[in-house]
This record gives C-alpha cells, sequence and structure tokens, in this order.
C-alpha cells in the first residue's frame, strides 16, 4: 500500500465512498480527505469516517486512505483535537480498561450462554 503522497486525485476511489454518494461532499471521499493532507490541513473531518477499506480498490496508485485517515486522527489527538465522544472512550480505557467504562457484574446480558 502506498502513503498519500503518491494519490494523483483522480477520484476513482469516489465511486465506492457511500458517504460521497449519500452527500455529494467531496470532502467525505478518500480523495477529499487525500487532497486535505496533502495541503496539510487538520481537521475534524478526519473523524467521519468508517475506516473501511473498500476504496483502495478502485485506486490506480494503491494508496491506503484508511491508514492515513488513521495517522491524522493521531495528529489531531496530538494536537489536543478530538471528538467528546473518542475523549470519553479514551478516559474511559485509562480508568476502566475498556471503552465501556465502568462495567459492573449484570450490565452485560449473557447472549450465548
Amino acid at each position: 500500500m502506498a502513503g498519500v503522497d503518491k494519490c494523483i486525485l483522480c477520484g476513482l476511489c469516489r465511486q465506492d465512498s457511500s458517504l460521497f454518494k449519500l452527500t455529494g461532499k467531496e470532502v467525505l471521499s478518500a480523495r477529499g480527505k487525500a487532497l486535505l493532507i496533502k495541503k496539510g490541513i487538520l481537521d475534524k473531518i478526519f473523524y467521519i469516517d468508517p475506516l473501511v477499506n473498500v476504496t483502495v480498490a478502485h485506486c490506480p496508485t494503491d494508496v491506503d486512505i484508511s491508514e492515513e485517515v488513521r495517522k491524522q486522527r493521531v495528529r489531531l489527538v496530538e494536537n489536543g483535537i478530538e471528538s467528546k465522544p473518542n475523549r470519553r472512550m479514551i478516559e474511559s480505557i485509562r480508568e476502566f480498561g475498556t471503552p465501556y467504562g465502568d462495567l459492573k457484574a449484570g450490565d452485560i446480558q449473557e447472549v450465548y450462554s
């Protein structure tokens, strides 16, 4: 897999982007995110992405945009830019060892017993 520096901004990845198809907003496509990364723009928009690897299927330069978005999320957190749900999840992991918070016996039903 190649990094975003190999992206030629052709837009072939848009055909697999459900968020782009739904909204028509370029910034929600893999191409839009690649453009933001290339321009050095760090924004919460990188949190709006399910990180599904389907966008790689039609990329002629084999860019792994999901990995590039993960890198941007790390940069966002390092710069103190994060979503409230993300912050709560990280705090829960640090305090309780789980993203779900303080779980007590009986909080989760045994489904497969």
